[in-house]
């Protein structure tokens, strides 16, 4: 008994639950079509699905390596549901593909519907009923969610609790609040709005945000959860500054940056580059290059990262990510701590490759040179 015992505390509980789920897991660093991906059913949801587990370092033996939040896809067969569920954590959907509608009700109390379409956000209200419908009948919806499940089952480690608690969050959603997926947004402050339901976050307008570059930015706090929608946009033929170095250690990967930050890129079409934890760009460091396109969705890594759009449109992408200022006390900042090297400051190497690359692209490079 001893031993098995010590044998099941080789995973945490959020593992555990998985496995006794057969969900799939796919760790990776970087899922280069969403729209693509395979997936495998998911018998408690009624669809097909499969846990994205973004890495660059997986620990080996363990069945998840990010145990704090996670991300998974989706798919809703035609004409089908994503069956009713609650749940004690929180979570936000990108429609990656189809059009569809979704109830959301408390127990007992009126129920409210909403339809989505592709390039819709939308966040569900903590522990709040709710059912995902795909209005086609031949075509499938694909779904793209961020969750902080990991979480809840680490710290309670009680399905029960996670799915049957009967505790509602009337602060969070009420069911008379006609307006609450209608999708309207209320600006908060620069670069800062809150709003449940986004309609399209392409078409969504940004505010300008140069600190990292010629670009613009977004903000938008959902469903007074944790987890926020964070939009940003760079030029065509051009690139952010690199940020977050010189965090962690490099014997250690994994003590550089939660890599529970990943990106989606929603258009464009490029590379990023990143580096190991606690270096510099520079002679002996080199990068690694993960490439992108529509559809791509990686981990921001564990060290030095950076962003570049080779194409001759607009690069925007998705961030799903921890980060409501109302929980952490430290409200919207530019962030002078972030270790960003600016343009004049980074390795020639860096500019060097964007400007071959574009080149072989025949894309005009927009960027100032330093």
């Amino acid at each position: 008994m001893a031993d098995e015992r010590i044998e099941t505390w080789k995973l945490t509980p959020f593992e555990r639950w998985v496995r006794s789920e057969d969900l799939q897991v796919i760790t990776t660093h970087t899922v280069f079509d969403i729209h693509n991906e395979p997936l495998s059913p998911w018998a408690r949801a009624g669809v097909d699905a499969a846990l994205l587990d973004l890495t660059h370092y997986p620990v080996p033996g363990r069945t998840i390596t990010n145990n704090s939040g996670i991300r998974y896809l989706a798919e809703i067969p035609p004409s089908g549901t994503f069956n009713a569920e609650k749940h004690m954590y929180e979570e936000i959907f990108y429609v990656a593909k189809g059009r569809g509608a979704t109830t959301v009700w408390q127990e007992g109390g009126p129920r409210q519907t909403f339809e989505w379409h592709e390039d819709s956000v939308f966040a569900i209200p903590m522990n709040a009923w709710h059912e995902h419908y795909n209005a086609s009948g031949t075509d499938p919806v694909r779904l793209y969610a961020a969750t902080n499940m990991p979480t809840v089952f680490n710290l309670y480690d009680s399905e029960d609790f996670v799915f049957n608690c009967n505790t509602v969050f009337e602060d969070r959603f009420s069911a008379s609040d006609d307006s609450y997926f209608s999708g309207n947004a209320n600006r908060l402050g620069d670069r800062l709005m809150e709003a449940n339901f986004i309609p399209s976050v392409t078409a969504m307008a940004l505010d300008q945000w140069n600190y990292r570059g010629p670009s613009t930015n977004m903000h938008i706090l959902m469903a007074g959860g944790r987890i926020i929608c964070h939009l940003s946009e760079f030029p065509a033929g051009s690139y952010k500054k690199g940020h977050g170095f010189g965090i962690g250690d490099p014997e250690t990967p994994a003590s550089g940056q939660a890599n529970d930050t990943s990106y989606l890129f929603l258009s464009g079409d490029g590379y990023d580059l990143q580096w190991p934890p606690g270096t510099y760009p520079g002679p002996g460091v080199e990068p690694e290059r993960f490439d992108f396109q529509r559809g791509s969705l990686m981990s921001n890594g564990n060290g030095g990262h950076q962003h570049f759009n080779a194409s001759n449109q607009l690069a925007r992408y998705l961030v799903f990510r921890q980060g409501n200022p109302a929980f952490s006390g430290g409200g919207m900042k530019a962030g002078k701590g972030s270790n960003q090297i600016e343009y004049e400051d980074e390795d020639p190497s860096i500019r060097q490759m964007f400007d071959a690359v574009c080149g072989e692209r025949d894309v005009e490079v927009t960027i100032k040179s330093s």
